[in-house]
């Protein structure tokens, strides 16, 4: 987890889009967690993970049919799947299985990198890109992309990306004048592609309500 998923977090907080009790999925892993800014709101947050380990309440594989069996349904306010579903082979069955737990009107809040260099734990698998949240949402009739909050975090809305039909992903270069002339040189030298098109970091943050 980046600064910048934590200060997506902390918006969606002070959107009073996140309410308790508040469960986050991966939080085994040694590094950052949401505990702190979750308890500091005020909420009851609880972290789960494939294996036991510091901070992890409780065991539970969302990839499985009954891991919702480990938890009460529909208890929870929000479900966190923070940098979590690059890493399993079947994401929808992740998201699915945190969609059940939450209430009517709760949230399932996800942060997904669509461009980052490999970091296996205990694997890396895809990369999901904006469309990808778009279409779980349209075949989903019991959930609801909210579209004020879809953002390459750290970058601004994705709609502010979009040019015609397509998403464009956000650029590494800070000025129009050095992208241009970046672009110029890689084309001139046929090295197209090879880091200069967009950020080496980037990730989507999506928010879905439960109808």
């Amino acid at each position: 987890m980046t600064g910048n998923d934590l200060e997506y977090v902390r918006s969606l907080l002070s959107k009073g889009l996140i309410e308790g009790p508040v469960l986050e999925l991966g939080g085994g892993y040694g590094g950052m967690s949401c505990r702190e800014i979750v308890e500091a709101s005020g909420l009851m947050y609880q972290s789960t993970d494939i294996v036991a380990g510091s901070g992890v309440d409780v065991v539970a594989d969302f990839e499985t049919a009954d891991c919702g069996h480990r938890f009460a349904q529909h208890e929870y306010g929000c479900v966190l799947v923070l940098n979590v579903l690059e890493h399993v082979f079947e994401p929808i069955k992740v998201l699915d299985n945190a969609i059940g737990l939450v209430r009517p009107a709760g949230k399932v809040v996800t942060i997904t990198p669509c461009m980052w260099p490999t970091h296996s734990y205990p694997i890396d698998c895809q990369r999901l890109l904006p469309d990808w949240f778009v279409a779980y949402a349209d075949r989903r009739q019991d959930v609801q992309l909210l579209d004020s909050v879809f953002e390459f975090v750290g970058y601004g809305p994705i709609a502010s990306f979009v040019k015609g039909q397509e998403v464009q992903l956000p650029s590494p270069w800070r000025t129009v004048f050095v992208e241009r002339y970046s672009r110029l040189v890689h084309k001139l030298f046929n090295t197209a592609g090879r880091g200069q098109w967009a950020a080496s970091y980037i990730a989507v943050g999506a928010v879905f309500a439960k109808r």
